[in-house]
């Protein structure tokens, strides 16, 4: 999965790399995230991150900004607000209680079920602590603040609730009744969880579970994958680099090519070939963002003139109202030669290079028997979006021309791959792709050049609406605006013998 950690990702950048003997009581959950020093983290959180965490950001704050402008941003502002009601719990208050570790489960996403687990040493807790009704659970007494959404809450408009329990040195909080009691369980019972992978934070995530939960699909909007099971995730230092590394199970993938791209904006490879064709499509050969799968009209004849009918006979009656498109189905014209040449010759996997200057590169293993199928394919599309084409040779590249000579479209061969472009110049030093032997998936992006495309997204999206998500001004540049520190991520995806591991790497606006 391609997302989830990028908060963590950008606190620990001036740490070393912690190995925490710890196990906390956290009940098995969707997602399960553990701090093991409270110390180091507290030294890490500077900035825009204490700010927010402190419940004090700035007007402005990238982090402020980033999280309003997702739909679960400002429904969990409104519920923080009436549990801070009961707790202001903010982290100037888990440093007050002297917290050596942390843990953090979210049972379920829709009631905003979670259980906080501190470490702490005091003998007393702070009178700040609500009393509430005073039950008890397996001999442990515990405290009800107010039902959540999970306990059937008698207020609808209400999710997070509170309940805690002091466990020896463990405070344990719960937005729920039902959450508090599972984690007493565990208590009770000895168990805990320890940190899955070594580093700064870790991580552990349910892929099963969350891929059924329509809170989490809405939110996170992005491609399954063959991931299975459990992944888990940690923070690490390599050198001046912060590292995220990611390890699951099942990646029945095989391995894909790498090549160089100097200065691109974004490049990668991508594993699967099912989006090759929406990518060309929609990046290359009609280059808008919802082309019709029927862009061709259907050609009729024109009425016969020795015909007394009352017909329109120059097909144009300004008295009546346009045909609906069900009366005059239109046709899919060239796409059929493109869904006959792609059935007949599949794309596996497929890389894309596109360039600060906005230019855009796919490429793709193909047979060069096949190259003319390909380029007629091509210049039908062009023929249909602008008329009749030329071909010409510009050294090893064949680029298709329109009108009064103007690039439409670029294909150059490197040994067994195809390249293609809007034009000849963006295919003069493209390198041929290697394969890598256990190498699945790779990409990396230049976080300035994406944040530089704002206003044109905001252009063609729209402006912001309250009921719609947009996908690249909302939901990117959100998850962008949690990185405001970090101008480059690089990720790399490698079999292992259990199944992948994947790193991720992320490059600080200084370097």
């Amino acid at each position: 999965m391609r997302r989830q950690t990028g908060f963590f990702s950008l606190v620990f950048a001036s740490l070393a790399v912690l190995a925490g003997d710890v196990k906390l009581p956290l009940p098995e959950a969707p997602v399960r995230v553990l701090i093991p020093d409270v110390k180091a983290f507290d030294v890490a959180l500077t900035g825009a991150y204490r700010r927010f965490a402190l419940g004090k950001p700035k007007a402005g704050d990238p982090l402020l900004s980033a999280w309003r402008k997702t739909q679960v941003g400002s429904k969990l502002e409104d519920q923080w607000t009436r549990f801070s009601e009961f707790l202001p719990l903010t982290w100037e208050e888990i440093r007050k209680l002297q917290t050596t570790s942390m843990g953090f489960a979210l049972l379920e996403v829709g009631h905003l079920e979670a259980v906080l687990i501190l470490d702490t040493p005091l003998a007393a807790l702070p009178a700040s602590f609500p009393k509430g009704d005073r039950k008890t659970h397996g001999g442990v007494t515990y405290s009800l603040i107010a039902k959540g959404a999970a306990d059937a809450s008698e207020d609808p408009d209400r999710r997070m609730g509170l309940a805690w329990a002091r466990v020896g040195q463990r405070l344990l909080l719960a937005t729920s009744e039902r959450a508090l009691k599972l984690a007493l369980d565990e208590s009770l019972a000895g168990r805990g969880m320890a940190p899955p992978m070594e580093g700064f934070v870790s991580m552990e995530l349910n892929l099963d579970v969350l891929r059924k939960d329509r809170y989490f699909r809405r939110e996170f909007l992005f491609a399954e994958g063959p991931e299975t099971g459990k992944l888990r995730a940690a923070l690490r230092k390599e050198g001046e680099d912060l590292v995220e590394i990611r390890e699951g199970v099942h990646e029945p993938r095989g391995a894909v090519n790498a090549f160089s791209a100097p200065d691109a904006a974004a490049a990668g490879w991508e594993p699967e070939g099912s989006d090759f064709w929406p990518a060309l499509r929609r990046g290359l050969l009609d280059a808008v963002p919802n082309p019709s799968d029927r862009p061709v009209p259907v050609l009729r004849a024109l009425p016969d003139p020795s015909q007394n009918a009352p017909e329109d006979r120059y097909a144009v009656d300004l008295t009546r109202p346009r045909a609906a498109q069900g009366d005059a189905p239109w046709e899919e014209g060239d796409l059929g030669t493109w869904k006959g040449l792609l059935q007949r010759v599949p794309v596996a996997s497929w890389g894309y290079w596109i360039g600060k200057d906005g230019s855009r590169r796919l490429v793709f293993l193909w047979p060069e028997t096949q190259d003319q199928a390909f380029m007629e394919a091509c210049r039908t599309t062009i023929v249909r979006r602008a008329g009749p084409t030329t071909v010409a040779n510009v050294g090893d590249v064949r680029e298709i021309r329109m009108g009064a000579g103007f690039p439409a479209f670029a294909i150059r061969r490197t040994a067994g791959f195809l390249w293609v472009a809007s034009a000849a110049k963006d295919l003069q030093d493209v390198p041929s792709p290697k394969s890598e032997s256990g190498l699945v998936r790779w990409a990396k992006v230049d976080l300035s050049a994406a944040r530089a495309e704002a206003p044109r997204w905001a252009k063609v999206e729209g402006p912001s609406r309250p009921e719609q998500m947009r996908p690249l001004s909302d939901r990117v540049l959100g998850l962008l605006g949690w990185m405001p520190a970090t101008s480059s991520i690089s990720v790399e995806r490698r079999k292992t013998l259990t199944g992948w591991t994947e790193t991720v790497r992320f490059g600080s606006a200084g370097k």
